[in-house]
């Protein structure tokens, strides 16, 4: 072989070689781009997978937080939880359970995502049974010891072996405490096999519970105002039903206390008017004998026997004495109007809109009442404003005065004054009350207008009648002060505002 066609063959050899070199690079690259695109794709998979597992948990936490948040109620809330919670991860039945620390349940609530009406109705009977065979002392124990999400065994909480639901999802929603009684909220998500179970959404679903327990602690917080609030007005109620029959009650028994002053008030004239009319009986009769000869036969005879008659009847007296009759008959019957028509306007049923009265034709009509019972021992002075207009309510404030001359009244059991003073300082109308009584000690002066308080033996005394006349002067806006010394007696002064 020449050495010519040697050194081609050679340089066709070396161009073989850095072909078949290059070839197997590019082999090797397009084997590597290969490898490149399959794990690309792979990671396309997973990454897309992964956006969609978040998508999916994103929606669920997002679409929780903003139906919690709508949700009227605390059942609805549950409610709401249960059926999304059960939607998210597709499979397990749901149950909601209170259970107190002494081991009692509360409300409880079930949700099963099974369709049909015989499946529904079978996992509700699961769901029953699995709630019957808790150990309820564990289950609590365990909320206590751990407030985060837990899967759990159900044969470890169980008194006895569950053959349908194998594991459990304990979701702690809330603890409250009140007074020594606490209770705790959890939803539990059940499943029949291990294989079921999602940690990744069971994750998610304890991202959601410490939002969840705001929201829930919130609302039960509002559910329980609520019902304090509904409590307290239903209380108002009862202590406002409770106050009026007091009232009823304690001006009962000053027109009780009234009663035989009145019954003596009134007696008094009625007894003198029906004598005057016994009088003014007779009187008519000898009237009609000195006037018969004139009826029988008009003439000089009768009327020499009318003159006769006209001396022996006293007829000049007669006339006279009638006239003063007749006018105090007119006037004790006048004082017994006045007296029904005081305790008619004490004793009527008034509403509670404050109205121009004038409080010194109270406060007379309130001693008019009371007179009898200052007879003999007791004198009155009184020193009042020709008139003084308040707003007020008549027959409530003859109750407070009726009262305050009562009291001074029975502090004066030997004997003493009562001074009645009303006059204008500025703009108010001022009324005082003074007794010359024991008086009240000073340990006592806060009490005088707490109810039921007194310092009357028993049987004397209700121990509201201050207390209720306090009451009605805080409705007329008015304010009252008690002074005392023992020995000298005590005034109740009483500032109105006057109404101009």
């Amino acid at each position: 072989m020449s050495e010519e066609t040697q050194n081609k063959i050679d340089v066709l050899e070396r161009a073989l070689k850095r072909e078949r070199a290059a070839r197997k690079l590019a082999e090797m690259q397009l084997e590597n781009y290969t490898r490149e695109l399959l794990e690309q794709e792979v990671l396309n998979d997973e990454t897309r997978m992964e956006v969609e597992n978040q998508q999916t948990q994103l929606s669920f936490l997002t679409g929780l937080l903003a139906e919690t948040w709508s949700k009227p109620t605390l059942k609805k809330i549950v409610e709401n939880y249960l059926e999304r919670t059960c939607a998210f991860l597709s499979k397990p039945d749901n149950l909601f359970i209170e259970l107190d620390n002494q081991c009692n349940y509360g409300q409880f609530q079930y949700y099963t995502q099974s369709s049909t009406e015989s499946d529904i109705n079978e996992h509700l009977q699961l769901l029953k049974s699995f709630l019957a065979q808790l150990d309820r002392e564990k289950v609590f124990d365990l909320l206590q010891q751990e407030q985060e999400t837990q899967l759990i065994d159900t044969n470890d909480i169980s008194n006895e072996a569950q053959d349908f639901y194998q594991f459990c999802v304990m979701v702690p929603l809330y603890t409250l405490t009140l007074e020594d009684k606490k209770t705790v909220g959890v939803a539990v998500l059940l499943y029949e096999d291990q294989q079921d179970i999602n940690i990744t959404k069971l994750q998610t679903l304890e991202s959601s519970r410490s939002m969840l327990s705001i929201a829930i602690e919130r609302k039960r917080a509002e559910e329980e105002l609520q019902q304090q609030l509904i409590n307290l007005e239903e209380t108002n109620k009862i202590l406002e039903q409770t106050q009026l029959q007091l009232v009823g009650q304690e001006k009962l028994a000053s027109l009780g206390f009234l009663a035989a002053g009145v019954a003596h008030e009134i007696n008094n004239p009625v007894g003198f008017v029906l004598s005057n009319l016994d009088t003014m009986a007779d009187y008519i009769q000898d009237i009609k004998s000195a006037l018969q000869p004139l009826a029988d036969e008009p003439s000089s005879t009768s009327l020499s026997q009318l003159n006769k008659n006209y001396e022996e009847y006293e007829l000049p007296f007669l006339f006279e004495d009638s006239d003063e009759i007749l006018k105090s008959s007119v006037e004790g019957l006048e004082r017994v109007k006045a007296i029904v028509a005081d305790l008619s306007t004490f004793s009527r049923m008034d509403n509670d809109e404050l109205e121009p009265i004038d409080v010194t034709k109270v406060i007379n009509k309130s001693l008019n009442m009371v007179s009898n019972e200052f007879k003999y021992k007791h004198h009155i002075e009184t020193d009042l404003l020709e008139s003084a207009t308040i707003l007020g309510i008549e027959s409530k404030l003859q109750q407070v005065f009726i009262n305050l001359f009562v009291n001074a009244k029975q502090a004066m059991a030997e004997g003493g004054t009562l001074f009645v003073r009303c006059y204008r300082e500025r703009t108010k109308i001022m009324v005082r009350v003074k007794d010359e009584g024991k008086g009240i000690p000073q340990e006592n002066l806060k009490e005088i207008f707490t109810p039921f308080f007194t310092t009357k033996a028993p049987g004397e005394g209700t121990g509201l009648g201050l207390s209720i006349s306090y009451s009605i002067l805080q409705q007329h806006n008015a304010k009252v002060e008690v002074l005392s010394e023992p020995d000298k007696g005590t005034e109740f002064v009483i500032s109105f505002f006057e109404f101009f």
